[in-house]
């Protein structure tokens, strides 16, 4: 049934915008760009496929058709996880050619599009879900506060990463000095936080969720 559930998500709730913001890795391309707005963009879709689905009373629709609320929260966060996941596998690419074509041979507004940062990005994104999700699955209507929430631990994580890219050592580590096989580890940590977090938060919420009077 869950299945079902996930497919309803993306060919009824998803706004169109979610589908265009999940391929804004393009952006890896900019010369000297904050590139972890890339994936902030594909929050902003999830933020809106929610909105979409408050405003056609999606959480009523679930409500009365013959599955768990803890089936309709498991497929609202495979569905976040989902695009996410897509996102950053279709941004690999021009990570790469960002590397290649890049005229100033390095990112002067922060951290390269490298191994180190893919990995801090799947922490991002991971920590963005569970405010976000979290809060929203409270009422599964204030979608807007569950997005500031989401975005300010969001624009935190960002500016110490940011400030880490410019501190000795870890500076060198995050800009790929040494090589980026040595960052590999940072991006494992990333895969592993980022896969445990779609377990975790669909617990969380679920539980949530259950206190729900619709």
């Amino acid at each position: 049934m869950t299945k079902y559930l996930i497919k309803k998500e993306f060919l009824l709730t998803a706004h169109p915008m979610t589908y265009v913001f999940a391929f804004f890795g393009i952006m890896l391309m900019i010369p000297s760009y904050i590139y972890y707005v890339a994936f902030f963009y594909v929050t902003l879709g999830i933020f809106f496929a929610f909105m979409n689905g408050r405003e056609n009373k999606d959480t009523y629709f679930d409500a009365i058709l013959p599955v768990s609320k803890k089936d309709s929260v498991k497929a609202k966060v495979a569905f976040v996880w989902i695009v996410e996941s897509v996102s950053v596998v279709f941004a690999i690419p021009f990570a790469i050619l960002s590397q290649k074509l890049n005229p100033n041979g390095s990112n002067l507004a922060g951290i390269e599009a490298n191994v180190a940062f893919f990995g801090l990005s799947l922490v991002m994104l991971a920590l963005f879900n569970s405010v976000f999700l979290n809060e929203y699955f409270k009422t599964a209507y204030k979608v807007g506060k569950a997005f500031i929430f989401g975005s300010i631990a969001v624009t935190v994580f960002v500016g110490l990463a940011e400030t880490a890219d410019h501190l000795p050592v870890i500076g060198d580590y995050l800009e790929g000095t040494h090589g980026q096989l040595v960052q590999l580890p940072l991006l494992f940590v990333g895969i592993a936080v980022f896969a445990v977090s779609f377990f975790v938060t669909n617990i969380q919420c679920a539980k949530k969720f259950e206190k729900v009077d619709l």
